[in-house]
C-alpha cells in the first residue's frame, strides 16, 4: 500500500491548518492511502543549522517518515504570503529524503490576496529537492470555516481536498510502478 505522509506545520494546537490535516488525512484514506500523520506543534524538530541539526534523532526520525512515504501532503498557514517558518525548516532538516516525493500543498490564508504564496515552496521542492508537486493545490480562506473551526459543509473545499489527493495518490501510485 502506499504511505502518504501528512504534515501539519501549524504550530497553534487546534489551528484551522490542523482541521485541513485531518480532512487531508481521511481523504487520503478514503483514496486507500495508508497515512502518516507529522504534527510539527506536537512533534517540534530543532531549527536548521546546516550542520548539527542533522544528527538530531528527532530529525533522522522525522527523515525516515519522508524517506518512507510515496507522498507528502503539506498543510500549512500562509504567514505575509508566505509558508510559515515551520514548513521551510521541516524541508530543510529532512532535505536527505526529499527526492522523487509526490508532492501536494493545502494553505490557510487569511485572505484571498495570498493565492499565489504557495509557489516559493513549490518551486524550492521542485527545482532544490526533486520532487513532482501535484498539478493542483487547496487554498483556504477564513470564509471555508465556520465559527467553530470546522470545514462548513457546503464549502467547495472538501471536494477539492479530495481531488488534490486522489490526484496525489495516482500520482505515487503510477510512479512506484
Amino acid at each position: 500500500m502506499t504511505t502518504c505522509l501528512i504534515v501539519c506545520t501549524a504550530l497553534r494546537r487546534d489551528s484551522k491548518t490542523h482541521t485541513l490535516a485531518r480532512a487531508a488525512a481521511e481523504a487520503a484514506a478514503a483514496a486507500g492511502l495508508t497515512v502518516d500523520v507529522m504534527d510539527l506543534g506536537t512533534d517540534p524538530l530543532p531549527p536548521c543549522d546546516g550542520a548539527a541539526c542533522y544528527a538530531d534523532p528527532l530529525v533522522k526520525a522525522a527523515t525516515a517518515r519522508v524517506k518512507a512515504a510515496a507522498a507528502v501532503i503539506f498543510c500549512s498557514p500562509i504567514y505575509n504570503y508566505q509558508h510559515n517558518s515551520a514548513a521551510k525548516n521541516f524541508i530543510e532538516v529532512t532535505n536527505a529524503g526529499w527526492p522523487d516525493k509526490i508532492v501536494g500543498l493545502v494553505v490557510n490564508a487569511g485572505g484571498d490576496r495570498s493565492f499565489l504564496s504557495v509557489l516559493p515552496l513549490a518551486n524550492s521542492l521542485w527545482l532544490d529537492h526533486h520532487c513532482i508537486i501535484a498539478p493542483r493545490f487547496v487554498y483556504v480562506t477564513p470564509a471555508a470555516f465556520a465559527e467553530n473551526g470546522a470545514l462548513k459543509p457546503d464549502s467547495e473545499i472538501l471536494p477539492r481536498l479530495q481531488a488534490l489527493v486522489q490526484s496525489v495518490a495516482r500520482l505515487a501510485t503510477h510512479l512506484s510502478a
